[in-house]
Parts: C-alpha cells; structure tokens; sequence
C-alpha cells in the first residue's frame, strides 16, 4: 500500500534521525575536555536539523491521519449509498412481484373465457403485458447490475477498512517511533547542556589556576627582590661590623701600656710606623657612625596558597 509505505519512510527518518542525534552526542562526549567550538556547533546544527525532520514527520503523520479520516468517511458514504440501493432493489422487487401477480391475474381472467367482444381489449391488454413483462426485464437486469455494483462497493469498502486498519497500526508506529526519537532528543539535549556545563566548569577553573599561577608569580618574584635587599643589607651590615671590629682592635691598642720599646719610641717620635710583616694587608681606618638601634630583618609575607596547612 502506499500509505503504509510512507508510514515506514516515516519512522525509518525518525530513527535515523535519533541515531544521528545520539552519535552527536557522543562525540562531544568524547571532545568535553577540548575547547568548545565544532562539537558544539555541530551539535547544535545537529539538533536544529532533527527538530526540523520531526516538524516535517510530524505533518506527514498528521497528513496521514487526515487521509486516514477521509477514507473513514468515503466507507461511511459507500455503506450508506449501498443501504439505499439496497433498499430501491427491496422496492424494486416488490414492483416486479406486483407486475407478476397482475399478469397472473390478467391470464386467469383471460382463461375463465373472456366475452367474444372483447378480443380487441385482450389484444391491448396483452400488448400492456408484454411491455410490463419488458419493463419486468429490464429491471432485473437493472437489478443484477445493482448487485454487482453493490459488491463492487463491497469489495471497495473491504479494501478501504483494510486500507484504514494499515494506516492506523503505520500510524501508531510512527507515533511510537516519534516518541522515542524525542525522548533521544531530549535524552541528548541534557547531555548536551551537561557537557557544556562541564566546559563551563573547565573554563572557570582553568581561568582561576591562570590567576592563581599569575598571583605565586607575582609574590615569588616580590619575595625574590626582597631576598636580593636582605642580601644587600647583610652585606653592608657585615662591612659594618668588620669596620667596628677593627676600630674596637685600633682602640684596644691605643689603651695598651705605654711600655714601648726605644725602636717603638724613636719610631713614634719620628711619626714612623713599625715595620709590617709580609703578606698582611694594610689596614684602613673608616669613621662609621653606629647605629643606636640595632638592623633587624624585615619580616616577608607569604601568600595564602604557600602558607604551611595543619594536616586534618
């Protein structure tokens, strides 16, 4: 039948369709942990077609079920065209009956021995017969071309209630066909919204490790110029000390007893220094104010991610 093979197109596009939906959604499944870009345009083109493809079968189905409805109503008409032809062949047949039973008649009379002046009315009488028995004919011929209309509508309206039982089971399974095709549908959407969400929940994240890497490298390298001044500043403290250290050496000497030597009184009369020994460097004298209050050094703050966690 044609209606039921365009029923079965019908539902063979809408699994189609599903499936195609499904493998969709697997692939962006499979490419959640890349950026977002040709698997979810392509899903979504996808989807945009597949709704598309069940718009356009679910106006055939509806077609169909319209064609199925008209043909309700063309059995409808041809058993109510047939109970009339059933009924002008009921009157039909009672017409013929009469002519018979008046025929009959008419020749019962004409042999009880009609009166001798009435030859010419029996002549006209039997010419009314033989045309009553043409017409007798002729509607029965009228009837039996009845009868074989009436199976000719029989076996139209047994083809047409086969015709309509076809539609109505390719019907209920397009309908089926649809439904599951939109559970699928929606099955995939929420997959699909949950993809995207994960994506969404990726991107964030990364963003936020970008920020955070961002953040340790800011206060790695403040730390690291705080680690250079500190270094610069227990330089000059050390130079510092190493200056106080040789003051505290000079006075000590300068406190010694006076008791010298004549070589270390000619020596210091004449404002000549000692001899040095060989291989020792000579001593510079620097004035360095000392401060009162001792160089502490300055406390570094570390950031909440590289402070020490207490183990739970």
């Amino acid at each position: 039948m044609r209606i039921s093979s365009k029923f079965h197109s019908i539902a063979v596009a809408v699994i189609a369709a599903a499936g195609v939906s499904i493998a969709s959604a697997a692939q962006l499944k499979e490419g959640v942990q890349t950026p977002p870009g040709e698997h979810e345009m392509a899903l979504r083109r996808e989807l945009a077609a597949a709704r598309a493809e069940l718009d356009v079968m679910q106006r055939e189905a509806r077609d169909a079920s319209a064609h199925a409805q008209a043909l309700a109503a063309k059995q409808a008409q041809i058993l109510k065209e047939q109970q009339q032809i059933d009924e002008a062949l009921e009157t039909a047949q009672r017409v013929i009956e009469d002519f018979r039973a008046e025929a009959i008649l008419w020749d019962r009379e004409k042999a009880a021995g009609a009166h001798p002046s009435m030859e010419a009315s029996q002549v006209a009488a039997k010419q009314a017969l033989d045309e009553e028995r043409h017409k007798v004919e002729l509607l029965e011929q009228e009837l039996t071309t009845a009868r074989q209309t009436i199976d000719a509508l029989k076996t139209g309206a047994n083809l047409a209630a086969i015709e309509k039982s076809n539609a109505i089971k390719d019907r209920s399974v397009v309908e089926t066909a649809l439904k599951q095709a939109g559970e699928a549908l929606e099955l995939e959407r929420e997959r699909a919204d949950s993809a995207a969400r994960d994506l969404d929940i990726v991107r964030k994240e990364r963003d936020a490790s970008k920020q955070i890497s961002a953040e340790l490298s800011a206060a790695l390298e403040k730390e690291r110029e705080r680690a250079i001044g500190l270094g610069r500043s227990l330089s000059a403290a050390r130079e510092a000390i190493d200056i106080v250290k040789d003051k505290r050496r000079t006075a000590a000497l300068e406190r010694a007893p006076k008791s010298r030597t004549p070589l270390a009184s000619t020596l210091s009369r004449s404002g000549a220094q000692p001899a040095r020994k060989p291989g020792l460097p000579k001593k510079r004298k620097v004035k360095v104010k000392k401060s009162p209050h001792p160089v502490l050094p300055e406390p570094i703050a570390l950031p909440a991610a590289l402070l020490p966690t207490r183990p739970l």
